[in-house]
């Protein structure tokens, strides 16, 4: 069990999950969005501590960039896009 948490590509797999769920955060309906979202920040500190512990702290500060930049600006919004249609007058 301590080789598993002490290798590299565990915790990358556990960041690249986080990643996911941080992808799939619009599409949950508004009521449950902010419990997800905090849920999200709650999990995301200890990948990002071990990330950080693993890889150094080079790759930690990158994490945090990579982490708050999809939480603040989610790739995949439908709103948006719907939004941006209906202003073109496509909708």
């Amino acid at each position: 069990m301590i080789a598993l948490a002490s290798h590299p590509a565990t915790a990358a797999l556990c960041a690249l999950l986080w990643g996911v769920m941080a992808c799939l955060l619009p599409f949950l309906r508004l009521r449950w969005r902010h419990s997800a979202l905090w849920a999200l920040v709650l999990c995301g500190v200890p990948v990002l501590g071990w990330m950080t512990y693993l890889c150094g702290p080079g790759f930690g500060v990158l994490f945090l960039a990579l982490g708050l930049s999809l939480l603040v600006w989610p790739p995949f919004d439908p709103r948006r896009r719907r939004r941006a249609l209906t202003q073109r007058g496509l909708r």
